[in-house]
C-alpha cells in the first residue's frame, strides 16, 4: 500500500485537463487515471476519455515535486552576499557601424564590495592599431584595479579607491603617455582625461556611459510582486551623445531555465521627446540570468536601439561567464 507520503492533492480550477497534465508531470493519462482512481473517493473516479470536474486530482509526489523543483521559489531577486571571483566575456557591436569590441572582466565580489580588472581591447577581433584607440586604452588601465560598492540593487554606488586610482594616473600614466603621446589631438585627450581622473566621483558619467557598465550594474536586484514590473531605463548612445529613455517591463521567469538558471527580461520601448519628435522609436531587450542558489550573474545578452535622422542605431551586447 502506497502512504500519504507517496502522494499529493492538486487543487483542479474548472474541468480536468489530462492532456496537460501529463505534459507537465511527466505522467501518461493512464498513469494519472489509474493512479488518482486508486486513492480517490468514489464520488471523484474518473474516466479516461472524458473530461470531468473534480476538486482534487491525487498524482505521484515524485512526479509533482519534480515539476515543483522547476519553479524560482521567490519572486523576490536578492543581490548575492557571499563571496565570488568570476570572469566574464564581453561583446558589444555597433550594427549601425558594423563594429564589434571584445575584451575580458575580472570581477571579485566581497558582499556589496566588488572589485574589477579588465583585459585589453579587440576591436573586429584584432587588437587596437589606431593611435587616439591607443592612447584612450593605456589611459584606461589606470582605472584597474577599480573598487567600488554597490547598493541592495546591484546599482554602482561609491568608488572606494578613488585616491589609490589618482595616484596612479598622475604619478604613473599621465608623465608616461604625456611624453610619449604628442601633438594637438593627443594633447587635447590627455588634457579630458586629466580633469576625469583628478576628479573620478564628480565624473561618473564615465560609468554610467559604458555599455559594460550601465548593464552589470543596473539595478535588477529587485523584488518583482507577480513575477513583473514597470519602469525606465536610460542609456548612452555616443553616436549621438544623448541619454534615451526608455519605459520598460521586467519579468522573471517563473521557471528555471533548462540550465537551471533565474531568468529576468527587460523589454520596452523609448519614450516620447517633445523636444525630438520621431517617427520611429528604439526599443530595447535583454535577457539577464542568474545562478540558481547564489543569484550571481551568469550572463546578459539582448539589444537596444534608437533612430537618429531616420537611421537606426542599434548596439547588440553579450557578457557572459567563462
Amino acid at each position: 500500500m502506497v502512504s500519504e507520503d507517496s502522494y499529493i492533492k492538486l487543487k483542479i480550477n474548472g474541468l480536468l485537463d489530462l492532456e496537460a497534465l501529463s505534459k507537465e508531470y511527466q505522467i501518461s493519462k493512464e498513469e494519472i487515471v489509474k493512479f488518482h482512481n486508486k486513492y480517490c473517493g468514489i464520488g471523484e473516479i474518473l474516466p479516461l476519455h472524458l473530461p470531468k470536474y473534480v476538486p482534487f486530482l491525487y498524482l505521484p509526489k515524485k512526479n509533482f515535486e519534480d515539476r515543483n523543483s522547476e519553479f524560482v521559489k521567490t519572486s523576490d531577486l536578492q543581490y548575492p552576499v557571499g563571496i565570488s571571483q568570476k570572469k566574464y566575456g564581453v561583446v558589444i557591436k555597433y550594427l549601425h557601424s558594423n563594429t564589434q569590441i571584445h575584451f575580458e572582466v575580472d570581477v571579485k565580489r566581497d558582499g556589496h564590495l566588488v572589485e574589477i580588472n579588465k583585459g585589453k581591447n579587440y576591436i573586429n577581433n584584432a587588437e587596437v592599431d589606431n593611435i587616439i584607440e591607443k592612447l584612450f586604452e593605456k589611459a584606461e588601465q589606470a582605472i584597474y584595479p577599480l573598487k567600488i560598492t554597490v547598493d541592495k540593487k546591484g546599482s554602482f554606488s561609491k568608488i572606494e579607491n578613488e585616491k589609490e586610482i589618482q595616484e596612479r594616473w598622475e604619478k604613473e600614466y599621465f608623465p608616461k603617455l604625456k611624453e610619449y603621446y604628442v601633438g594637438e589631438t593627443a594633447e587635447d585627450i590627455l588634457k579630458k582625461m586629466d580633469l576625469t581622473f583628478r576628479n573620478l566621483k564628480s565624473r561618473q558619467t564615465y560609468f554610467s556611459q559604458s555599455v559594460f557598465y550601465k548593464l552589470f550594474f543596473l539595478p535588477v536586484y529587485q523584488s518583482y510582486s507577480d513575477y513583473s514590473k514597470s519602469g525606465s531605463v536610460n542609456f548612452y548612445f555616443s553616436n549621438i551623445q544623448s541619454n534615451i529613455v526608455f519605459e520598460v517591463k521586467y519579468t522573471l521567469n517563473k521557471e528555471y531555465t533548462r540550465g537551471g538558471k533565474i531568468a529576468l527580461r527587460i523589454l520596452g520601448n523609448e519614450t516620447n521627446n517633445t523636444l525630438n519628435e520621431k517617427s520611429e522609436k528604439g526599443s530595447v531587450d535583454w535577457l539577464y540570468k542568474f545562478q540558481k542558489d547564489t543569484h550571481d550573474l551568469f550572463s546578459i545578452e539582448g539589444f537596444v536601439s534608437t533612430f537618429q535622422k531616420g537611421k537606426e542605431l542599434k548596439i547588440e551586447v553579450q557578457i557572459f561567464e567563462i
